[in-house]
């Protein structure tokens, strides 16, 4: 479906909302309207599973607001993701990203958890996070909360180096009718239309549905890559409240994608002997329900189900996989300075794949099963002053046995504008079913010269003995709201790995028929070293005037590598320095001028190096009227292309990187 032929479609709905509903509100706030003390009194909720404002969060947490989102010229998720201090995001290609916090980077990190609105989107087939399947109308988002550092206590194994929850604004937020459309030299043109109404007194309810079609991007060489990128995707949302007490949900999105991909050469047999272009399909659908209530005792509930079920087919693996997800959460307060919460979770995952030559999975279909409880104290040691808080969550998975992942924090707030806070956690990496099960090609080479130039394929073997990967982090904080101006928020901390997941080299077999191979086998192990990490994270907001606003944050990651052959790229997939600079401001009353500056460091992997760059983004925005915004966006303009990050060799021993084009686009949004 081209992006022409989707708009023709939302058009419809948008005539029909025309006659029925007269012109509705959806404000636009200013800087003036941001001041610095709304900020830190803005709320989190993924750090705890429970509200609370920013500067009482003993965690180190960052909200990407919807204003954040609109006013960066952000068209997907991984791209809004850049806002954020200590969480490194680099585009592949078109359709691709790596994005990680705190190191370990690559096209499957796995040490983030990723939410939408609760629902995991963390894959267990490879671990990591399929970014490329994760969407909805960006101007839905109500915000997105990132927590760096380990959340396993409430959410539970392989939330090692933090834990990303995309929010989504309830219903009663998006009434009325929301169009957007627009189109550039790489977006080549998106379009999305939302209508949202009341159900009833005491319920509302929103309906969308958005399309786009993204152009493959240019080689340095000026050839046209394969990796074009278009979706299809509509959803829904319904809030309802039952009684005064009690408060239900439910939404859910289907969606198809195509993926345009470039197959490398991973084996020395047919097909993947040689490299061809396949567009990649993706279908998929999920369903949440959600309960809030509270008990005549006046403790509180949650109690949270989803079904997320996706199928994608590629010419190495396609797969069909169901998850089914039940979460109960009960906050209780068993005296003035205890807030006690307890939770229990079930998840049940099915998985089934269509082996290739490439990758097989054995058994090819596998239904297995992981649950977990968990319980948090908030003690109150000193009323408005400190608080200490210690929780643990004992989980069993298939892969990972069971796992025990507790932590304790320490707050200090001695008066309204500074806010110190310290942490120290252990947090789990369950392996992943490709690391367990799968026979996986990782590419062909050739022995020297010297040795006659023998193709050797290269294969990654499962590991069914594999252990947890485990992390041990120590963190300390400090929030400050210098004046109602200017505020700054600092996380220093350390990282502790052990049996981190990495590959050993095995013996290599010589194969006669049908054909003379020499396979070199690379075998999933746990490193028997440990690895540390330590760094820091600053960011800052400073409302100049109430017309310009300046933030800007830095990270700094070092990883202290082992000294181990046969993983030499362990520390060099993540950069050493990373910061951004973003600067508004409210031209006139109708007109906003957004500029963000970005600097990452070099990459040093060997075989994976990427230069060091800097990148400028700049964004004009015109609201003629209320409600409607017109908008221009320029991406990368220092440059006519530029790498973030070559693609990981456990993917392709081939080298195929992808430099990010210059790109421009125009946006028309209207809200009535």
């Amino acid at each position: 479906m081209t992006a022409n032929f989707g708009f023709s479609l939302l058009c419809i709905p948008l005539l029909l909302g025309l006659a029925e509903y007269s012109a509705a509100d959806e404000g636009l706030p200013d800087i003036e309207a941001l001041s610095i003390n709304d900020l830190m009194q803005m709320e989190v909720s993924s750090a705890s599973r429970k509200s609370q404002t920013l500067s009482n969060t003993a965690a180190a947490a960052f909200i990407i607001s919807q204003d954040d989102i609109r006013r960066s010229g952000a068209t997907t998720i991984p791209d809004a993701l850049r806002l954020a201090p200590g969480i490194e995001v680099a585009q592949i290609n078109a359709n691709s990203w790596s994005i990680t916090a705190r190191g370990f980077n690559g096209r499957y990190a796995n040490k983030l958890l990723v939410l939408m609105d609760g629902r995991t989107v963390y894959t267990p087939l490879f671990s990591g996070v399929f970014w490329n399947l994760q969407d909805t109308m960006m101007e839905d988002i109500d915000r997105i909360e990132v927590i760096r550092g380990p959340g396993a206590v409430m959410w539970g194994a392989n939330a090692v180096n933090g834990v990303i929850n995309i929010i989504t604004k309830k219903a009663k937020d998006t009434q009325g009718n929301l169009l957007v459309a627009g189109g550039g030299n790489q977006e080549q043109g998106f379009a999305g239309y939302r209508h949202g109404g009341q159900l009833g007194e005491e319920g509302n309810y929103r309906v969308y549905a958005k399309t786009f079609e993204r152009e493959a991007f240019v080689s340095p060489a000026g050839d046209r890559l394969h990796d074009d990128w278009r979706s299809v995707q509509t959803g829904f949302r319904v809030d309802q409240r039952i009684s005064s007490d009690h408060r239900f949900t439910v939404q859910g999105d289907v969606y198809r994608k195509k993926v345009g991909n470039t197959v490398q050469p991973l084996t020395a047999t047919s097909p993947f002997n040689t490299a061809f272009n396949v567009d990649d399909v993706a279908d998929g659908a999920n369903l949440i329900s959600r309960w809030e209530g509270s008990f005549n005792d006046g403790s509180e509930f949650t109690l949270q189900g989803f079904y997320d079920r996706v199928n994608f087919t590629a010419p190495a693996l396609s797969d069909s996989q169901d998850m089914f997800d039940i979460d109960f959460q009960h906050r209780l307060h068993p005296d003035p300075d205890h807030d006690l919460m307890w939770g229990v979770n079930y998840r049940f995952i099915h998985s089934s794949t269509q082996s290739s030559s490439a990758i097989a999975f054995t058994p090819e279909s596998l239904g297995y099963h992981q649950g977990g409880a968990f319980v948090q104290d908030d003690i109150t040691l000193i009323d408005n002053t400190l608080r200490l808080t210690l929780g643990s969550k004992i989980e069993e998975s298939h892969f990972g046995n069971t796992q025990v992942q507790p932590n304790a924090r320490l707050l200090w707030t001695p008066n309204d504008q500074h806010s110190l806070w310290a942490s120290v956690s252990r947090a789990s990496r369950i392996p992943s079913r490709g690391e367990a099960q799968a026979n996986i090609a990782l590419g062909t080479t050739t022995t020297p010269p010297n040795l006659g130039s023998l193709p050797v394929q290269v294969m990654a073997q499962p590991n069914p003995d594999l252990k947890a990967e485990k992390v041990f982090t120590a963190e300390i904080g400090w929030r400050s709201q210098w004046t109602e101006r200017f505020s700054t928020d600092v996380t220093v901390f350390s990282n502790h790995y052990t049996d981190l997941i990495i590959f050993r080299r095995g013996d290599p077999t010589i194969q006669f028929a049908p054909s003379f191979l020499v396979t070199q086998p690379m075998i999933w192990s746990n490193l028997s070293q440990e690895i540390t990490t330590r760094g820091i994270e600053l960011s800052a907001d400073w409302h100049v005037l109430d017309w310009m606003r300046f933030t800007g944050n830095y990270s700094h990651l070092k990883i202290e590598k082992p000294y181990d052959d046969n993983n030499p790229d362990i520390a060099g997939l993540s950069p050493r320095h990373r910061g951004s600079l973003r600067w508004q401001i409210d031209v006139t009353e109708k007109t906003q001028l957004d500029m963000t500056m970005r600097h990452v460091s070099q990459l040093n992997a060997v075989n994976q190096a990427v230069p060091a760059y800097t990148t400028f983004d700049a964004r004009l925005a015109y609201r003629p009227i209320e409600g409607m915004e017109w908008s221009i966006v320029a991406q990368n303009l220092f440059a006519p292309q530029h790498l973030e990050f070559r693609d990981s060799a456990a993917v392709s021993l081939t080298d195929f990187a992808t430099a990010i084009p210059r790109s421009i686009y125009g946006k028309f949004s209207w809200s009535f």
